[in-house]
């Protein structure tokens, strides 16, 4: 997945674009980072070596600033927070599904 993110960067940087645009896409794309940890604790199937007040703290700074780009009515931040959101909100979930489980119970 990192690699597929690394790719869609690249050939976005490729496009006739101006330098803020790509900016402001890459930074979005890099709000989808929680996603990886998410598919860790799927992979493994624990939850252990998860920081969940990390999450937590995201969660909330992630809340701040959406309502603030919707009160400002400015897409980039409503956009790139919202997927924040959805990407932090992923792992808490998937962190409470797994928090109590060992690999030996699922087997």
């Amino acid at each position: 997945m990192e690699y597929l993110l690394i790719k869609l960067m690249l050939f976005v940087s490729m496009m006739k674009s101006d330098p803020l645009t790509t900016m402001a896409f890459a930074t979005t794309l890099l709000e989808l980072n929680p996603l990886f940890q998410a598919a860790k604790i799927v992979r493994l199937k624990e939850a252990k070596d998860v920081s969940l007040w990390t999450f937590v703290m995201i969660l909330s700074i992630g809340t701040i600033w959406f309502c603030y780009g919707v009160k400002m009515s400015n897409w980039p931040i409503i956009i790139g927070n919202a997927i924040k959101l959805f990407s932090s909100l992923t792992v808490m979930i998937v962190y409470f599904v797994y928090k109590n489980k060992r690999k030996e119970d699922l087997i």
